[in-house]
């Protein structure tokens, strides 16, 4: 009975893991408003109802992937949040950017997801900055206030260093059909994806004093 019960718990985990598998890639794909249930058990190749079962709807679906996205991002972060009370040491920023790009490298479905929702104006923009974004900013800005106070004059100083430091790793990610053009190989092969990181150490360097 004890093993009967752990193959149906492992059934019931492998559905959803092939149903968020699916609507990682369409919801990518074609963002919220364009992404069809029926597309999503297709490509899943599971019934439609499982998904109703599972996630009540759509939105219900796309709020999950979003929310184990931001559960993920967590441990980038780490640093700082390790520092909510005592920001005693200099941000390690080449860890930083090796970390991001391994990051948004490993989850590249939901990182357009989440580009897709905030140039849409989608169902969850603004309930995702204010819950998940400002807390983020705020913490960074913190950081910088307490120990970059002679370097950084301002918030918004800090916010764009931010966004500077944020895209330098994301913006490739969103260029790959591009670049696999200009370089006629693969953007994502292991070589190219350590040539970045390292690049990205080199030209960072002494950059947060």
């Amino acid at each position: 009975m004890a093993r009967r019960r752990k193959s149906t718990s492992q059934d019931l985990e492998g559905t959803r893991d092939r149903i968020l598998k699916a609507a990682e890639q369409v919801f990518a794909e074609k963002g919220y408003t364009g992404a069809r249930v029926a597309e999503i058990a297709k490509r899943s190749g599971m019934d439609k109802r499982l998904i109703f079962y599972y996630f009540s709807n759509k939105q219900g679906l796309y709020s999950h992937i979003l929310e184990d996205f931001f559960q993920r991002v967590e441990p980038v972060f780490e640093e700082f949040l390790r520092r909510r009370k005592d920001m005693a040491q200099k941000l390690d920023l080449a860890r930083f950017l090796e970390n991001t790009t391994e990051f948004i490298q490993a989850n590249r479905n939901p990182v357009r997801i989440l580009f897709r929702e905030f140039l849409d104006g989608g169902v969850l923009h603004e309930a995702l900055v204010h819950q998940r974004i400002l807390p983020i900013f705020g913490l960074w800005r913190e950081y910088c206030t307490r120990f970059l106070s002679s370097s950084w004059g301002s918030p918004r100083e800090a916010d764009h260093m931010l966004l500077t430091l944020s895209g330098m790793s994301l913006f490739y990610f969103l260029v790959v059909p591009l670049m696999e053009q200009v370089w006629e190989e693969d953007p994502l092969h292991k070589d190219r994806l350590t040539e970045r990181t390292e690049f990205l150490k080199r030209r960072t360097k002494g950059l947060i004093k």
